[in-house]
């Protein structure tokens, strides 16, 4: 058995959607109205934002984030560049975090986004 599919509940489903096209290559599949967007993977994994009844921005426990693996320190640098430059606030710094090459954005209601690669030897 494999995970395949993960719901993230935000307050705003437009927002979501536009950081993880924008940012993270996640190409939308389907998207209806404000509730819930499904986007899907180069591998198959299936990831949906939704707000389907207009709820508040949702409260996540502190060490809650969602994040990508990547396989090169340069792809993270360079989606680092692009976030910073776009105005996307960080929560934890690019930089070496113990065996990892890594950074957090913060994401639709803060939640934070982790872009890690093993770091270089």
């Amino acid at each position: 058995m494999r995970l395949k599919h993960i719901d993230l509940q935000v307050s705003d489903v437009d927002e979501a959607r536009k950081l993880f096209e924008t940012f993270f290559g996640l190409e939308c599949t389907y998207q209806r109205q404000k509730q819930i967007a499904f986007f899907k993977d180069e591998t198959g994994f299936e990831f949906a934002v939704s707000n389907l009844f207009n709820s508040p921005p949702p409260t996540y426990p502190p060490d809650f984030h969602v994040g990508f693996v990547l396989e090169h320190t340069s792809e993270v640098k360079e989606i680092y560049d692009h976030l910073k430059s776009a105005g996307i606030r960080m929560k934890l710094d690019l930089g070496v975090h113990g065996p990892m090459f890594a950074f957090q954005c913060l994401g639709p209601d803060s939640i934070p986004v982790e872009v890690r690669a093993p770091k270089d030897s």
